[in-house]
């Protein structure tokens, strides 16, 4: 009797040793998001940047577009994180995004979840499909490149479309939730309607896009879009600027002639700075874009995991997208004048900032407001006294890239560019800097830890 015990418990142990050894092999290849590289996101981010440019759109729009792909490569691969939480009831009006209890290979959600949302984010806006197929070719490219790759590697290809197709739920979760935000435009037709309009200015002495080179305004309604941190603009707004004065004694007329001297004496290392952050569209990735490129480099540098991507461009794209936003409604409830206009027609008709001023008030500084918001992110993630060194290629061939000791120097740099450049007020820049870091701190207290 005893002898058929043991023989039962033996032959019970093969049994179950078995199974768990089957489980495993079947199971070797799902591994949590942590266990993956980051390769995958670092290039369709770089990818969107060029997209970005091609396509000559807004900064704000960069910004949008790179928060929609941030949180949804980072709601995607959730589920295989050990480390991060959730965004769902977290961020403005983000409720049940899909889910998914299946044991999912986390690169092949990563890839079609970013292709997908990024090809519906551009595409909408472009009818013409030359166009778009014109913009679009690195990124199908990409994606053709990683299918092949996932179709070598892994022998269970129903496992591969299974997390594909999560990959897309999710992308496409997200692309409806971006539809009401306020910044979705159907067609190139809607969005030069809606967004280069002629503003009228509520009172006098405000800014006049008549000193423009077109009777336009950029985004006068792009403050009023939902924000992913709810009701930040009211937590966050600064003080109104500096009342308007003529009066030469008055603290107006003492910035517009702060930025009237140092156009005229601008030094050689102003002049470098001023154009080093420009970062027009068309030309460059836009101010957002260009943080973005910073942030992409650093998380390469750092060799860091397919979760820690995902929550750092998750984290810094709503900063980034918020912060426009804000800095928008902020400009577009203030009216500020804009140098160009106060000295041309109080100091000096002669005066001629050293690059195009944008067709939006003044108060407060777009440039400063995203890298405010930016450098509270990124300190949160790399440290208060992170070195680095900006290498953003497309400045490569015209200036040298320029070394930080930390994201806070870099941000500061960025926000007084544009009292070089000779289209923004001190006050501008300083308020607009602080209240980007007001932004970035909202973001910072989100849940993003288990």
């Amino acid at each position: 009797m005893q002898k058929s015990s043991l023989s039962f418990y033996f032959f019970l142990g093969v049994i179950l040793f078995w199974s768990i050894n089957h489980s495993f092999a079947q199971n070797k290849n799902f591994k949590n998001t942590n266990a993956y590289d980051s390769n995958i996101p670092k290039q369709y981010v770089r990818i969107i940047n060029t997209m970005i440019m091609k396509s000559g759109i807004a900064a704000t729009n960069a910004a949008r577009i790179h928060g929609y792909v941030g949180i949804t490569l980072y709601q995607a691969i959730n589920g295989g994180s050990p480390t991060y939480r959730s965004l769902s009831n977290q961020i403005n009006g983000f409720t049940n995004p899909p889910t998914s209890n299946k044991p999912l290979l986390w690169d092949v959600v990563a890839d079609e979840t970013i292709k997908t949302v990024t090809d519906s984010l551009f595409s909408y806006l472009y009818p013409n499909l030359d166009d778009y197929n014109y913009i679009r070719k690195g990124l199908d490219t990409l994606h053709k490149n990683n299918e092949r790759y996932f179709k070598a590697v892994y022998k269970n290809q129903k496992q591969v479309e299974e997390s594909a197709f999560f990959g897309r739920k999710v992308a496409e979760y997200v692309y409806q939730y971006s539809k009401i935000d306020g910044g979705f435009r159907k067609s190139i037709e809607e969005t030069v309607a809606r967004d280069y309009t002629h503003y009228e200015a509520p009172s006098g002495s405000s800014w006049d896009d008549t000193k423009t080179r077109a009777r336009i305004s950029i985004q006068p309604t792009w403050g009023k879009n939902r924000t992913f941190i709810k009701d930040v603009y009211e937590q966050t707004k600064p003080a109104n600027p500096i009342p308007f004065s003529k009066e030469p004694d008055s603290d107006f007329y003492k910035q517009a002639m702060e930025v009237y001297e140092i156009s005229r004496q601008l030094t050689f290392d102003q002049r470098l700075i001023a154009e080093y952050w420009r970062d027009e569209a068309i030309v460059s990735y836009t101010p957002g874009g260009h943080t973005i490129h910073i942030l992409v480099n650093a998380l390469e540098k750092e060799k860091v995991s397919l979760d820690k991507f995902a929550y750092a461009y998750a984290k810094t794209g709503i900063a980034l997208n918020d912060a426009f936003i804000c800095c928008w409604e902020t400009k577009y409830s203030t009216n500020c004048i804009r140098p160009i206009t106060y000295i041309q027609e109080v100091i000096d008709k002669r005066f001629k900032p050293s690059f195009y001023t944008p067709a939006f008030p003044e108060y407060t500084s777009g440039h400063s407001t995203q890298w405010g918001a930016a450098s509270e992110v990124l300190s949160s993630i790399f440290g208060n006294e992170y070195a680095f060194v900006d290498q953003t290629d497309y400045l490569r061939d015209k200036l040298v890239p320029r070394k930080f000791k930390s994201f806070d120097e870099a941000a500061l740099e960025a926000s007084m560019s544009r009292i070089y450049g000779g289209i923004h007020f001190r006050q501008a820049c300083e308020v607009g800097l602080e209240q980007g870091k007001r932004i970035g701190r909202s973001v910072n207290r989100l849940n993003w830890l288990k």
